[in-house]
Formats: structure tokens, sequence, C-alpha cells
């Protein structure tokens, strides 16, 4: 505990009750559906967590002992705020380009959902891009998907090198499964960079067979999961690259 009555710097000071009311709010209810964003990871047994935390939460049976939902500290939640935000502006800047862009969905004022297997895997996409109004041709056909990801420097250069579907292929996943859903044949991701505020716009081609692999690896990790089975990592050891990057690696190799 910080001592408020002590001669502390103001900043520690402040930030302690910063992150104090942010821990103290009242959060939506938790979710109860395996999410689009989590299913393309590379790893099926963190796809499996994703879903006993989710799915399957408080099912005793179901879920292994000492396995608990991710509670993300203030500053990681600071974070995704952020990430709200910056979609919010470059929802503006995309359509003052031009750009008829939805966001919401006319007949909730809600995000877009995108359901599968009855609704045990869900999304919420960015938008849709419907029209373009600006000078000349479209430069992406339209209609399409959209995704925004604020990201860091070194995330956005590393798409710019590789594409998305190497340097994110969690969000290429993801962006597969929207498109699938609702039946779009592309999807413009436009990742805008924390750093520089530079933007890095990417076309997504849509593929059929990884959009129906992607929802076979959901039902297997769902059926292994009501069955009580842990489908197997995508490492032999803890000290693999992938196993420090998650944060569910702790949970996983206690197993």
């Amino acid at each position: 505990m910080l001592d408020l009555n002590s001669k502390s710097g103001l900043s520690d000071r402040v930030n302690f009750l910063v992150d104090a009311g942010i821990d103290s709010r009242v959060d939506e209810e938790p979710r109860r559906y395996l999410g689009c964003s989590a299913v393309g990871g590379e790893c099926e047994r963190a796809v499996q967590y994703e879903a006993l935390t989710t799915v399957f939460r408080g099912i005793s049976h179901v879920v292994p002992s000492g396995t608990a939902a991710i509670v993300f500290p203030p500053r990681t939640r600071r974070i995704f705020e952020r990430g709200h935000l910056v979609e919010k502006c470059a929802a503006g800047w995309l359509r003052r380009a031009g750009f008829v862009l939805e966001t919401l969905d006319p007949l909730t004022s809600d995000q877009r959902e995108i359901s599968f297997l009855g609704g045990r895997v869900l999304g919420h996409c960015d938008g849709i891009l419907l029209h373009w109004l600006g000078v000349g041709t479209s430069p992406v056909q339209l209609p399409a998907l959209w995704e925004c990801k604020c990201l860091g420097h070194k995330w956005v250069s590393a798409m710019r090198r590789n594409g998305v579907r190497r340097s994110h292929p969690k969000y290429w996943a993801q962006m597969q499964l929207y498109m699938g859903g609702l039946r779009l044949q592309r999807g413009l991701i436009t990742a805008v960079d924390a750093d520089t505020m530079e933007l890095r716009h990417e076309l997504v081609e849509f593929d059929e067979t990884a959009f129906k692999a992607l929802l076979v690896r959901a039902e297997h990790v769902l059926t292994c999961s009501e069955a009580g089975e842990m489908v197997p990592r995508c490492a032999t050891t803890p000290a693999a690259l992938e196993c420090k990057m998650c944060h569910w690696a702790d949970a996983c190799w206690k197993e």
C-alpha cells in the first residue's frame, strides 16, 4: 500500500489513486463466448484457455483446478481504452477521406455482431466500408470489412515488412471469420502507429479454406473442453518464445 500522507512523489500518489479508481470500476458482465480474435492464435492450447475461462466459466467439472480468467492491470486496461479511442479517430479520418463507413449496426446501434457455433464463438467487427464518395475511384473495392488496430511502432513495421498474415496471424484470422460471417470478399485493416501516428493500410482477401479451418479448430477446442481433454501445446518447453509471450503460460505449464 502507498502511504498517501507520506512525502512520496506527486506522480506516484496520483497514479495510485488513478489505478485504484480503474480497479474499483464495475466492469461489464464477463463474456460467455470464445472471441473471434482468439481463435487464430498460433497455439491451440491458448485458444482453449480462452474458451475455458469464457464459454465454460464456472463449470467446475470442465475447467481445470486453478484456471481463472486473466485480470488485466490498470495500465493494460488503459491501453485497451486507448485502442477504442484511436479506432473512433481512425473511423473519422476514413470518412473525411471519402469512405462511407458503417461502424454500428443500424438495427441495434451497437457494433455488428458475428456469431458461430450457436453463439459460442462470437465477435464484433469494427466496421464495414460501404461506398466511396471521394475524388476519383475508390482505392478499395467495396463493400469491405474494416478492422482497426493501434500498435507499437515495431509491430506496425513488422506488418509493413511481412504483411498482416505473417506478422499478426491472429488479426488475419479474426478478419477471415468476420468476412466469412458477413459474406464479404475482402477487408481493409488500418494499423495506427501508437508512437508516430502514421497509418498503415493493408487489403486482406477472404480465404474460404482458412475460414472453414478456423471454425473446425474452434469446434474442436470446444468439444475437447467439454470432454475434459486438454489439446496439445504448440511448444515442448516454457522457454519457447510463443510461451514467453503468452499470458496463459503460468496456468498452462502448471498442468
